[in-house]
């Protein structure tokens, strides 16, 4: 499998940010403040969605007339607020294999269901922002993962075809959407386990970003080897 990656684009939460814990939190306190009660089971049909997704989640168990706009808004609220308090640790491995695909030269880009102000918010209070190119977000795009959307609108902006493109990925349905957008995809599970289907959509499973220098050594061996030339 040789087909040249010149760009490797990654989500965001679960990924590079341990967030699913205060996420999972927030949306149990928001529910349960309006009377509505939501299981571990129930959380993780979120996992990698945009808000037009958990809106049809959430409506479709609770009924047309569930109050989302304001469940949302205060779920926001109380998980910013938590993550101002206690800060958002960056996962293990990020920081190195981001200074590794930048000392190779590679374009670098994001693809993720939060929002812009938030998304720029976590990468900056991080100190990350600068290795990203590019920041497509699921305002940019017609529909969420797991449609192909916001990964194909990625290779647009930055030039680089779907084949030449790796993706990063926690949840299923981002796994999906790489897959169907054409690109290379690496899943590094966060909270949710990958069924036999989804594994086999992923050219590898990961445990850890801490074990990708390896493979980024294998599937950017030619970058490599023209800058030991």
């Amino acid at each position: 499998m040789s087909p040249s990656f010149r760009a490797v684009i990654f989500d965001m939460d679960g990924l590079l940010f341990d967030t699913e814990s205060i996420a999972r939190w927030a949306w149990k306190q928001a529910l349960e403040n309006h009377g509505y009660v939501m299981s571990d089971n129930f959380y993780d049909e979120f996992v990698g969605r945009d808000l037009s997704w958990r809106e049809k989640i959430l409506k479709k168990r609770y009924g047309e007339s569930f109050p989302f706009a304001s469940v949302t808004a205060q779920r926001i609220k109380i998980g910013d607020e938590r993550e101002m308090q206690e800060g958002l640790p960056v996962k293990a491995g990020v920081l190195d294999v981001l200074n590794k695909l930048n000392n190779l030269g590679v374009t670098i880009a994001l693809a993720t269901g939060t929002s812009r102000i938030r998304t720029i918010r976590r990468l900056t209070n991080a100190g990350i922002q600068q290795y990203f190119t590019t920041i497509v977000t699921s305002e940019d795009v017609a529909e969420g993962k797991p449609a192909p959307d916001i990964f194909l609108e990625v290779s647009r902006r930055i030039n680089v075809v779907p084949l030449q493109c790796m993706v990063f990925e926690d949840s299923s349905v981002g796994v999906k959407a790489a897959f169907t957008a054409g690109m290379c995809v690496i899943m590094v599970p966060d909270i949710e386990f990958p069924s036999p289907e989804i594994a086999r959509l992923a050219y590898r499973v990961l445990t850890s970003l801490e074990l990708a220098g390896e493979l980024l050594d294998e599937l950017f061996k030619e970058i490599i080897e023209e800058k030991l030339i």
